[in-house]
């Protein structure tokens, strides 16, 4: 995941542009990583686990300082999952036959293959709970997610935050 930042405009002199660019940028960078550490990613479907919360920590520490290359600033994620809640797309199986969806908080505390006493019962993985059967997790091919509103912020506030930060440094300078 990429942000540039450029400063530029018809009411910027020649030559101030790229005196404000580090300042703009390390306003956006800061600016990203207020957004997501506020940022909620628990969705309807959200099951509590031992990990809960590392995504956000993950999202937030993925954002890297700016770097200026020629008239722009380059702010980089590299927590490759923010990409795909960005965009969205499809999941499949890299080294099982099929996907296993977490149904219940006991299934979602672990991986199937942690599981003891699973059994197959059509499309899902269940266990034997007295008398009756109890599906832990759906058994599929593949997911089609789709992209998460919200992931980025609008282009309107991180140009604001990049504005906020050159304005704050000129005005600094003028002081």
């Amino acid at each position: 995941m990429i942000i540039t930042v450029t400063v530029s405009g018809e009411t910027v002199p020649e030559g101030i542009a790229n005196t404000y660019l580090a300042e703009a940028a390390q306003g956006v960078y800061s600016f990203l990583r207020d957004y997501h550490s506020a940022f909620e990613w628990r969705g309807p479907r959200w099951l509590p686990r031992g990990a809960s919360g590392q995504f956000a920590r993950e999202v937030v520490n993925g954002w890297q300082q700016p770097v200026i290359e020629g008239d722009t600033a380059v702010i980089r994620n590299t927590f490759g999952l923010l990409a795909w809640k960005v965009t969205g797309g499809t999941i499949t199986p890299k080294q099982a036959k099929a996907l296993t969806i977490p149904l219940t908080v006991p299934a979602r505390a672990k991986a199937a293959s942690q599981f003891e006493g699973l059994f197959r019962t059509g499309n899902a993985l269940s266990i034997k709970l007295g008398n009756r059967i109890e599906a832990q997790y759906a058994l599929t091919q593949s997911v089609n997610q789709k992209p998460w509103p919200g992931a980025l912020p609008p282009d309107e506030a991180v140009a604001e935050a990049a504005n906020a930060a050159a304005i704050e440094a000129a005005s600094r300078e003028m002081s």
